[in-house]
């Protein structure tokens, strides 16, 4: 496939590392120039210096809808054009004590989670949308998850937050469609964001390491996927290849949703 980003113009957002590193840089290696964004500013910064001249790096709380259409707005103002859009930022609940029953579930984490995973993405769409639907041409693709395809316990506003982001997708895609503007979704199923495969974490990581070789025994492909392997996907929705592609989800899980090896 001939996945040709040459002189395309591109946001990420939560691209200072993981996922969002990855598809900035798969993407500049096809020829596209790309702003990064993300609230980590110093990593930010020096993920976009590593990554060269091709590399901006924009400071953005996706959460706050001024600073999205800042954002936005500064990157058309410099180049001219915004061509692809990609919601990668997120959260979720990274602490034990917020992974509880619904009847236990915190205001406070609902409200954090589905402000930034749910109106965070909505705030960029819709900065996106506007001017991709004046040049008549564009493609916007959204980071969901697995837990928006099947529900996960424990994580309920994780789970509303990513489902919802399917059906904005859907949405979009109808509304905008007529415009030249595809919109799409991919959900991964469990990525090392470690950036390493299972095989060679360090021994004194032993606790995540166990964790990872839980996880990977309900996949069929064995294993944890790669940021890289999300960034290939992102590529083709955003690219020729995938022109007549629009309002879908691609779920890259290794076969996650499939239920496979469940004790139910």
């Amino acid at each position: 496939m001939k996945t040709d980003l040459n002189g395309k113009i591109a946001i990420v957002t939560g691209a200072a590392r993981g996922i969002g590193r990855a598809i900035s840089e798969r993407m500049i290696a096809e020829g596209a120039t790309v702003v990064l964004s993300d609230i980590l500013r110093e990593q930010g910064e020096e993920t976009a210096r590593q990554l060269g001249p091709a590399a901006t790096f924009v400071p953005c709380d996706i959460s706050n809808r001024d600073q999205v259409e800042s954002l936005i707005g500064a990157t058309v103002q410099r180049f001219g054009r915004l061509d692809v859009m990609v919601n990668n930022a997120g959260i979720n609940t990274g602490l034990d004590r917020e992974r509880v029953n619904i009847d236990k579930f915190l205001d406070e984490t609902w409200h954090r989670i589905l402000n930034v995973d749910l109106t965070g993405t909505f705030y960029c769409c819709r900065a996106a949308a506007a001017e991709m639907v004046k040049q008549r041409s564009g493609s916007i693709v959204n980071i969901s998850s697995v837990a928006g395809v099947v529900a996960l316990r424990l994580q309920i506003a994780f789970c509303a937050a990513k489902a919802a982001i399917l059906k904005l997708t859907e949405a979009m895609a109808c509304e905008i469609g007529p415009q030249g503007v595809r919109v799409n979704a991919i959900s991964p199923g469990s990525i090392d964001v470690t950036a390493n495969r299972l095989s060679e974490v360090p021994e004194a990581q032993g606790g995540y390491a166990e964790r990872a070789k839980n996880i990977a025994s309900f996949i069929p492909q064995g294993r944890l996927g790669r940021p890289q392997e999300i960034a290939e996907a992102v590529l083709f929705l955003a690219s020729d290849p995938g022109s007549y592609i629009n309002g879908h989800n691609l779920v890259v899980d290794g076969g996650w949703t499939c239920g496979f090896n469940r004790d139910w």
